[in-house]
């Protein structure tokens, strides 16, 4: 019995280290994973830096131009989004009275919703336009 216990502990005790290792490699990871974003942030500096300096005709660099003139058509892209979102944001929704309309009984012993007046159908318990319990 004595054996058994022991070999059980040593069993847990390699499942921790496996488990504490895989805890580093993961935080590892992460700590990778926000460098790169870091270098990334820089890149991203110096991009609009270059930019600058090749807006200010102090840099003469063929490739450098081409990358900027990728990122300059793909702002104004941006752009014309932006303003065909603004375009759906200012428009008036176009307002269909038949289809917003609740449905109206057609007959003097049909039951209607006491709260929008939509027709109820026999069995209902809960209006389907507005949800106010009907029974």
């Amino acid at each position: 019995m004595d054996d058994f216990l022991k070999q059980a502990g040593e069993a847990l005790s390699g499942l921790a280290g496996e488990a504490g290792r895989q805890t580093e490699i993961l935080k590892l990871q992460a700590t990778l994973g926000s460098l790169d974003d870091d270098l990334d942030r820089v890149f991203i500096e110096a991009g609009k830096r270059a930019r600058e300096l090749l807006t200010m005709r102090r840099i003469h660099d063929e490739e450098l131009k081409v990358i900027l003139e990728r990122a300059r058509v793909i702002e104004e892209q941006m752009m014309e989004v932006r303003q065909q979102i603004q375009d759906l944001r200012s428009r008036k929704p176009k307002t269909d009275t038949a289809a917003t309309e609740p449905p109206r009984p057609t007959d003097e012993s049909a039951r209607t919703c006491p709260e929008c007046g939509t027709a109820l159908p026999a069995t209902s318990k809960f209006c389907p336009n507005c949800g106010v319990r009907v029974e």
